[in-house]
């Protein structure tokens, strides 16, 4: 009687689940990061288009009859610009949780080297091929052994917090 394909890898579909929720978590402050990355272009590019508008209505000023008031983009532009700081707090404050999370780890002293791993890769958001040199472990090492005990020690503490 064969055993089921799902049976044989139940274990390591398991750690592979586990391990992928603990990046998902870490991921956040990345994410976050982009989102308020891409606020702040919305941001720019709306006082730029404000520029071009009022440059061009000080073109017509005097050479048309039809009404040019810049209020009304003002007030949108106003009311634009605290929705999007509004939503970058929010971001902030996600990221700034997780590296709460991360120093809350309870790494021993060995294992320290983890925490710093976690923020360089997910807080200052670092490749692997930087870690490896800015903390002198060769790469397969690093992504082989060490991420993956990160990882391990992360998923950890999200089931400890889940069971609070």
């Amino acid at each position: 009687m064969a055993i089921p394909l799902a049976v044989t890898l139940g274990g390591s579909k398991m750690k592979k689940k586990r391990t992928n929720e603990a990046k998902e978590y870490l991921l956040q402050a990345k994410n976050a990061n982009k989102k308020i990355y891409q606020y702040n272009l919305i941001l720019e590019q709306l006082k730029m288009d404000y520029g071009k508008l009022t440059a061009s209505y000080g073109d017509m000023t005097g050479h048309t009859n039809q009404k040019h008031d810049t209020s009304d983009y003002i007030t949108m532009l106003l009311a634009q610009e605290e929705k999007i700081n509004k939503m970058k707090a929010q971001y902030l404050e996600k990221k700034n949780e997780i590296t709460d999370f991360i120093m809350s780890l309870d790494f021993g002293v060995e294992d320290e080297k983890l925490r710093e791993l976690l923020i360089l890769k997910y807080i200052n958001f670092k490749s692997f091929d930087e870690i490896h040199v800015i903390m002198n472990y060769s790469y397969s090492h690093l992504v082989q052994n060490m991420h993956p005990r990160a990882l391990r020690a992360v998923n950890k503490r999200l089931k400890e917090c889940s069971r609070l």
